[in-house]
């Protein structure tokens, strides 16, 4: 169900909720359905991309072997690469499990609401982090892959190959994180008016408990900004060592 109609379905339940014949249950139905739309959307981004970073690292291993004789600088590249994506990938994987705890097994639909607001607020920007770093190795791995089935190796870079390469990986990560971000923004909008419907003061809690776990949440967020500068040294590494 994409955002539009999210917006539509939103309109004709306040409507709904205004007439005097609309029951609470109803009301806590819609609210439910809607909670679970919204974790739905949520958790396939996250499978997603985990199953794209899972296949990533497997072009990353047969790059490995196929430049094992070839060039070993290339080599060193791919399993570097592996070592980055390895704790990527185990640490959506806890961003799943935990999110789907929340979503899965809360007591009522309130407590699922303000826990699924808490997490996106709070605990998903590092995800969103995580997701854009995909881009970096999906060239990496991509481009070697490239140069071995035309070459059999990496060739020389010139000039416009640096620039061009350079271009394709910022637009590329830049549109993964503010096309994302854009979505969870909308979700947490959404979740927002669910939880103001059903409560107006719960808000309040939410709000406190996202400040605390957002100061949990700063080393995470430092480490997945090294992995993402690591992920650059890479391609940094292939340009210097092939190119002009």
């Amino acid at each position: 169900m994409n955002q539009k109609n999210l917006k539509d379905m939103w309109k004709s339940a306040e409507k709904a909720m205004d007439s005097p014949n609309y029951e609470s249950n109803s009301i806590e139905r819609f609210l439910t359905s809607r909670s679970n739309a919204v974790a739905g959307k949520v958790v396939k981004m996250l499978q997603f991309d985990i199953a794209l970073k899972i296949l990533v690292a497997l072009a990353f291993i047969t790059d490995a072997v196929l430049y094992f004789n070839v060039q070993k600088t290339v080599f060193a590249v791919c399993i570097a690469g592996l070592a980055l994506l390895v704790p990527l990938v185990i640490f959506e994987r806890n961003v799943l499990r935990r999110f789907t705890r929340i979503s899965d097994y809360a007591q009522n639909t309130r407590e699922k609401l303000s826990g699924m607001l808490t997490f996106l607020r709070s605990r998903f920007f590092s995800a969103l982090l995580s997701i854009s770093a995909s881009y970096i190795f999906i060239f990496i791995s991509g481009s070697l892959l490239y140069f071995y089935s035309t070459y059999g190796h990496v060739r020389t870079l010139d000039g416009m190959d640096v620039f061009v390469f350079s271009v394709f990986i910022t637009i590329g990560i830049v549109m993964n994180f503010f096309v994302n971000h854009g979505q969870v923004r909308y979700y947490i909008k959404h979740l927002e008016m669910c939880l103001s419907d059903l409560n107006n003061h719960i808000l309040e809690t939410v709000t406190d408990n996202i400040e605390l776990q957002q100061k949990q949440d700063r080393t995470t967020k430092l480490l997945l900004a090294l992995v993402i500068i690591f992920g650059f040294l890479l391609f940094i590494i292939v340009l210097n060592k092939f190119g002009i």
